[in-house]
């Protein structure tokens, strides 16, 4: 194994390792780690109002304490206002208990009810465990015939274990509450200070990358967390209402349990439609009430998942579907419920490191929305395989996406680039070649838009391919967008040799001659071609089409081509045929050389 192919070896095994490292840290560490990035999402959806507050003259510290003194009124607001509906559900309970009672018994009535059955075989075999149970502890008391001596020993802190356990399931979450008020009120005061630093401390040497990558990341998470509640808000505001209009008791205690649990993914809004229905089942004696509670809660999320959420999420996020189930199922494996509830905005800072972190590069390739293969390559694809229908229809559908000139810029040039490359460095035959290269030309043809027949009112161009039959296609594509810009133009074919072609350019005399130029070997032959028409044909304007998207290589063999006689060159087709068109317009024409070109061959 050679150097190279140990470092691609070594290098996936390197960041798994950092992986399994960096969960098992987040695992064991999350007491440490849940209130830090609690807080920095907190700080994340505060600080638009923050700066707002700040350009009203407030000052930062005026504008922090406004900020926190808002979001504690809300917050204890929202409070007492779920305690007083919970506890008036609390006293209201009890006269329903009759109801609920008589509709079991009206379901376990018929002898064969599934119900009943289900209900009847878990019992069975609950009395079966606990006789085995108990004739198991009879053996062991006979066998251990010999007394144990039992001391009781009184400790000094027994008591204060007993009441510490008692308090710390409610003292524990204030005291973490706490914890993380604090460090939202510190990080909205450090504000920018506190990004410098970071920046500063991550991307020393690389201060623009850093940069971009932190903006970018709370932009995105800002947008996210703004559009989650105002979500999650209205999918409140209409249950609550909804079941106000049903007669559910307690109704703006129920949206506002929608609203908070919602914010659990996929999970959430049917753990809070469980209540209400069972609600619904111990009141109402008629089946119409369950039935529209359901009805709501399904239709409400089926609008806020299908419609809402793909039009606020996929523009704040920018990440895929799978990548959101994908982290949803790893952070609640990590940090269970609140992990679920952290994961779309954590899996957002990974893809933003990945899009600007090389060493990162996968995960936003794994997680983002974008295509993870560019247009031209998944032509290309289509063209090696011979699949001529799936090779057109990916050019249609950009076509309706973008444009026709688009499709060729972004995705025909980009194949026949890689075709000619393959061909040069004998990775693709002669044969295959030629057949990608018809399938190609084909395509190409079904995307023609028909032509004009008004009169021709623009200079003739004639369009010269320099070297062989993808320089050909792509003077085809080029003929085809000008011909919709109604510019003339006529094709030679590839098959001419150099001194062919410039007799026929000399003979038809035309005012402006466009060579077509795929990168690299047919670069030379352009510069020859370029030589000879301009000693051929001096009063012509010569454009080269050299389809080159490097723009470093593009401005070297750019003027290499200047020198050789062309006027000016173009990197793609659509700067090509604007600057032909222009060019084309501002020459005068001539009947008989337009004639001449339309009936050239």
């Amino acid at each position: 194994m050679n150097l190279s192919d140990r470092k691609s070896f070594t290098g996936p095994l390197l960041v798994l390792a950092l992986f399994i490292s960096a969960a098992a840290t987040l695992r064991f560490a999350q007491e440490f780690f849940l209130p830090l990035v609690l807080a920095g999402l907190l700080s994340f959806l505060l600080s638009p109002l923050v700066r707002r507050l700040e350009r009203w003259r407030l000052g930062r510290v005026g504008a922090v304490l406004v900020t926190a003194a808002l979001a504690f009124v809300l917050l204890g607001g929202l409070t007492y206002l779920v305690t007083s509906q919970f506890l008036d559900l609390a006293r209201s309970l009890p006269k329903y208990r009759g109801n609920l009672i008589a509709r079991v018994a009206a379901l376990k009535t018929h002898e064969n009810n599934p119900l009943r059955l289900a209900v009847q075989t878990i019992s069975d075999v609950t009395t079966s465990l606990n006789k085995q149970e108990d004739a198991t502890a009879a053996t062991t008391v006979v066998e251990k015939s010999r007394p144990l001596r039992v001391e009781v020993i009184q400790t000094a802190d027994g008591s204060v274990q007993m009441l510490m356990g008692v308090l710390w399931p409610v003292v524990g979450p204030l005291a973490n509450t706490f914890v993380v008020i604090i460090i939202v009120i510190f990080m909205l005061m450090a504000g920018e200070d506190l990004r410098d630093r970071l920046i500063h401390l991550v991307g020393r040497g690389r201060l623009r990358v850093t940069t971009q990558a932190l903006d970018e990341a709370g932009l995105r998470i800002s947008r996210y967390l703004r559009a989650q509640v105002l979500v999650n808000a209205s999918f409140g505001v209409a249950i609550g209402t909804g079941l106000y209009c049903i007669g559910i008791p307690n109704a703006v205690f129920w949206g506002l349990l929608g609203m908070v649990l919602r914010f659990l993914p996929y999970i959430g809004a049917w753990m809070a439609a469980a209540l209400p229905l069972a609600l619904s089942l111990a009141i109402f004696q008629s089946w119409t009430q369950p039935v529209l509670t359901v009805s709501l809660f399904t239709a409400c999320e089926l609008l806020a998942a299908n419609v809402v959420e793909p039009w606020l999420y996929g523009a704040s996020t920018e990440i895929s579907p799978l990548a959101v189930i994908v982290s949803a199922l790893f952070w609640t494996w990590l940090w269970g419920g609140v992990g679920l509830v952290l994961a779309t905005p954590l899996t957002v800072c990974l893809a933003v490191a990945g899009k600007y972190l090389p060493d990162l590069a996968f995960l936003d390739l794994l997680m983002g929305n974008k295509p993870s293969i560019a247009t031209g390559d998944r032509l290309y694809q289509r063209l090696l395989a011979l699949n001529e229908e799936e090779a057109s229809d990916i050019l249609e559908r950009y076509t309706n996406e973008h444009s026709a000139l688009a499709a060729f810029d972004e995705a025909v040039l980009p194949a026949l680039r890689s075709i000619e490359a393959d061909f040069r460095a004998g990775v693709l035959s002669e044969v295959d070649r030629d057949d990608a290269l018809q399938i190609l030309r084909q395509v190409i043809g079904d995307l023609a838009e028909p032509r004009d027949a008004s009169p021709v009112t623009t200079a003739p161009v004639l369009c010269i391919p320099a070297g062989g039959e993808g320089d050909e296609l792509a003077a085809v594509m080029l003929a085809q967008v000008l011909a919709g810009a109604g510019v003339a133009s006529t094709v030679l074919s590839s098959k001419l040799l150099i001194a062919e072609s410039v007799e026929q350019a000399v003979a038809l005399a035309p005012a402006i001659v466009c060579i077509s130029s795929l990168p690299l070997i047919s670069t030379i032959a352009a510069r020859a071609l370029c030589k000879r028409l301009r000693a051929g044909l001096p009063a012509a304007r010569i454009v080269v089409g050299l389809w080159e998207p490097d723009e470093a290589e593009f401005t070297t063999r750019r003027g290499r081509l200047g020198k050789a006689g062309a006027d000016e060159t173009y990197p793609d087709l659509r700067r090509a045929a604007a600057g032909i068109a222009a060019l084309a317009s501002c020459t005068p024409t001539r009947g008989a050389d337009t004639a001449a070109l339309a009936s050239a061959p």
